[in-house]
């Protein structure tokens, strides 16, 4: 036996849905077009004092190095077979990159 999908819509306008067994809901997809939400799409969750917030999220990659660093690095890799005695004297060799 299929569920019901319909959704209801209260007086004031507020959609409503059913907490599934396992804690879901489906968000109707008027919302998700509005907000543009699809398959796979990040979304957060914020209590309130009246409720939960809900918001799209995005996540954009940030590099790990400052381009700077990024410099740093390519000039210490081009440095192969260097030693140092002490790690205070790779740490001077460091810093003159």
């Amino acid at each position: 036996m299929k569920k019901s999908t319909k959704k209801h819509t209260t007086k004031s306008g507020y959609i409503i849905t059913i907490v599934s067994s396992r804690g879901q809901v489906t968000i109707p997809q008027e919302i998700r077009d509005r907000l543009h939400i699809g398959k796979g799409s990040l979304i957060s969750f914020e209590p309130m004092k009246r409720g939960v917030l809900i918001l799209p999220m995005k996540v954009e990659p940030q590099d790990p190095y400052t381009e700077e660093e990024w410099n740093k690095i390519e000039k210490l890799s081009e440095t192969k077979g260097k030693t140092f005695d002490n790690s205070e004297d790779a740490k001077k060799f460091i810093s003159k990159l």
